[in-house]
């Protein structure tokens, strides 16, 4: 199991959930302790006090985004993003409090994998960019930092138990922001995902997906294609599927289940089983798109040699 440590500014002690986020957190250094052998992910929590209920999916963008820096930008996701690749890479959900007026909105425990084997040639920062949102005050943000004293050795494929699997190489998730054409039909997002090492999975955000009365969605289609052959093709239902099923509750109000509304919005593609090889061969993107001029998001989770 790995340490924890706090890596965002609280007051200690202190009854608080992290340091004030009610403005941006500029880059902050991420010094390398004794003992820090390995950085297995970093966990993300935040708060902020309520003057009307918010739905949690309207709070998570309160962080966009939140980045995380090896010498180079590594990391890259916005609140909700990376409720939606936790959920997804660990098979259940962070968890999280939807407070009504006077209250508070919660989220904790969002799980963001990082590999990295900490080097004295390379510096490491991280930052988090605040949004605004309406009727929430008073946020505040924690950031830890969960490490091993010891390198896990590297697997080579995940076969069924994820939950465990480390590879040798670090963690690349920065989402590729997509606006589908005016006319529906067949669209390339990318000739060529960033060529840094293995497709570990494909995160994917449409704004439009479908519902009880529509099947229609911003990506009704997602393809994965080489120079030589179509590697995958799968429908919407298909990326919904691919989440595991994580625990859920009610709203206040008994009308809606809370993680399922968060997550409806999100497809995911997982390839830790038989990682595809970005590095050689060049690796396409392309959507049937369904809905004219909306923004999605694709972020591929690629694990790049260290």
């Amino acid at each position: 199991m790995p340490k924890h440590r706090i890596i965002s500014l609280q007051t200690q002690p202190g009854a608080n959930l992290g340091e004030s986020f009610t403005a941006s957190i500029p880059n902050r250094t991420i010094n390398v302790q004794v003992g820090e052998a390995y950085w297995d992910s970093l966990t993300l929590g935040f708060r902020g006090t309520l003057t009307t209920t918010v739905l949690l999916e309207t709070f998570l963008p309160l962080v966009n985004p939140l980045t995380f820096i090896a010498n180079e930008p590594r990391i890259q996701l916005n609140g909700r993003d990376a409720f939606a690749l936790s959920t997804a890479w660990y098979g259940q959900p962070p968890r999280y409090n939807e407070g009504a007026t006077g209250t508070t909105d919660t989220v904790y425990g969002i799980h963001i994998p990082l590999w990295v084997k900490p080097k004295t040639t390379e510096s490491y920062a991280w930052n988090a960019t605040r949004v605004a949102v309406t009727n929430v005050a008073s946020e505040v943000l924690n950031l830890g930092l969960e490490y091993l004293f010891t390198p896990p050795p590297a697997e080579p494929i995940a076969g069924i138990d994820r939950l465990s699997y480390r590879g040798s190489g670090r963690i690349d998730a920065r989402q590729i922001p997509f606006t589908t054409p005016s006319a529906t039909g067949i669209a390339q997002v990318t000739p060529k995902l960033p060529k840094l090492g293995k497709l570990l999975g494909l995160l994917v955000f449409n704004t439009t997906v479908p519902t009880s009365a529509a099947v229609t969605a911003d990506t009704e289609f997602v393809f994965l294609d080489s120079s030589k052959s179509r590697i995958v093709s799968a429908t919407w239902s298909d990326l919904q599927a691919n989440f595991w099923s994580p625990g859920d509750f009610t709203r206040a109000d008994a009308t809606a289940l809370v993680t399922r509304q968060v997550l409806q919005n999100y497809g995911w593609l997982d390839f830790r089983d038989e990682p595809i090889d970005l590095v050689a061969d060049d690796i396409a993107l392309s959507i049937d798109a369904e809905v004219v001029s909306e923004a999605v998001r694709f972020i591929p989770v690629i694990e790049v040699p260290q």
